[in-house]
């Protein structure tokens, strides 16, 4: 069993065993992500719910997610792995069992925000202690094996979620994530180490009050940017957010106590990593959101038809993420991140160009994308921890996903307005859709020069 970290070359079994028992709560948290859209209309008919009310059932477990996650090292420094992920899928798989149990909105939304503890853990959870028993020289293959379940629940997530409603019903697509969080806790007695490197700390009470509320702030602010065209109602929350956000950084420096670790910026390829992470948010994530909505406002798709058309995308990006995570351990992540971001750059071009592109061509141009985000995405993450102690992995983890979904809300939010802002001047959707994923175009160029003063080789 990996209980320490290790520098070896080879993937060994006792290695693929942990990764294939942590992927199973992974695709359990995720699919709690991608499932649910669809069984908000026929939650809201049967509980009475207005479409705002209902709403909060996924924006109130994306918040969640943002509060918790930073909580992460504290927790596992006094905890340990194994205590900590076992207690994490079991508040998840509790709370899920509520939500299909639910009686009205409010219930839905406060068994969510339960869920979201559980769920908000788990997957920076599985990354520290895959990094940590992996080690640098097998941080790209781990990563890319990881990277498998959110592939396939964003794919496997709407096509599920469909036959769920149009079957037992919509409480059944919150509890279809109960078996899988089960075998994933039963699989954990003899698969997770008891515990990583990892410095015990005392909770920052103070840290956490101007920490955790100052990402929710911000995400939510970032939420409301298409809705509220710049409004009030976007920038007083983005200014509160990062009010608290610019507070927590002061009392950080004058006490030295540090939820997230801030002092890691001073590596350079974690600094790098950490602002593509965040440019990512709009030239890879964005389109991820814009996509559905292409297919279904312009090309008039019906909600299975956008699955089975962004289909090629994820199963592209699976094919291609372990030699994506080869090639990264072999080379070194700089000439693979330039190589697949240049590629799926490129391959956002139909879309730029959509009158002239039918659904065929969009499609090859798709799975042509899926396999440049493989190779973009998985260097990224070994970039990060290159150069880290095994102490430092959890604190790296932690600020990582801050930066992730931050820059994922902001981008997506900015891109959806892009979408608004052109339909407001005149402009067809196929024309705002267009000048959308031009700009997601410019971003993927613009990214490559952070990325070409990455070190070409890990530890370089």
């Amino acid at each position: 069993m990996p209980t320490e970290f290790r520098d070896s070359d080879r993937l060994d079994p006792s290695l693929l065993r942990l990764a294939a028992v942590l992927m199973v709560g992974g695709l359990a948290s995720l699919l709690a992500t991608t499932i649910v859209g669809v069984a908000l209309d026929d939650a809201r008919v049967a509980l009475g719910a207005s479409t705002a009310q209902i709403q909060w059932v996924a924006t109130a477990y994306l918040l969640t997610l943002a509060v918790v996650v930073p909580t992460m090292p504290w927790a596992l420094g006094r905890l340990g792995a194994g205590p900590l992920w076992r207690l994490s899928l079991l508040v998840f798989a509790v709370a899920s069992l509520l939500c299909g149990a639910a009686w009205s909105a409010t219930s839905l939304v406060v068994f969510r925000v339960l869920q979201g503890v559980g769920g908000g853990l788990i997957l920076p959870l599985l990354q520290t202690i895959l990094a940590t028993a992996a080690g640098p020289r097998r941080l790209g293959r781990v990563m890319a094996l990881v990277a498998v379940p959110g592939q396939l629940a964003p794919l496997a997530g709407p096509l599920l979620g469909g036959l769920l409603i149009d079957g037992p019903g919509w409480r059944w697509v919150f509890w279809i994530s109960v078996p899988l969080s089960v075998a994933a806790l039963a699989l954990s007695w003899r698969g997770i180490p008891a515990r990583v490197p990892a410095e015990p700390r005392p909770l920052d009470v103070l840290g956490l009050l101007l920490l955790c509320p100052g990402v929710a702030m911000l995400l939510y602010g970032c939420a409301q940017i298409t809705a509220s065209a710049w409004a009030p109602p976007a920038w007083a929350p983005i200014a509160v957010g990062a009010a608290l956000l610019g507070a927590y950084v002061v009392r950080t420096r004058r006490s030295g106590r540090a939820m997230l670790e801030l002092r890691l910026f001073a590596t350079p390829s974690f600094a790098l990593a950490a602002g593509l992470m965040a440019v990512a948010g709009a030239s890879i994530f964005g389109p991820m959101t814009l996509l559905p909505l292409f297919y279904q406002q312009v090309r008039g798709a019906t909600g299975v038809e956008t699955g089975l058309l962004l289909a090629p995308l994820a199963l592209a990006t699976m094919a291609a993420l372990p030699l994506s995570g080869r090639l990264t351990d072999r080379i070194g992540p700089r000439p693979v991140l330039l190589a697949g971001t240049a590629v799926a750059a490129l391959a956002t071009l139909p879309y730029v160009l959509v009158p002239k592109a039918d659904d065929l061509g969009l499609g090859a141009a798709l799975f042509v994308r899926g396999a440049g985000l493989a190779f973009a995405t998985v260097p990224i993450t070994v970039a990060a921890y290159d150069r880290l102690a095994p102490t430092d992995i959890p604190g790296a983890t932690t600020l990582l996903s801050v930066v992730q979904r931050v820059g994922g809300s902001f981008g997506t939010a900015v891109l959806l307005s892009v979408v608004d802002r052109q339909l407001a001047t005149g402009d067809s959707s196929l024309q705002a859709y267009g000048f959308a994923f031009g700009c997601t175009l410019v971003l993927s160029l613009v990214a490559l020069v952070p990325a070409a003063l990455l070190p070409r080789r890990a530890g370089g």
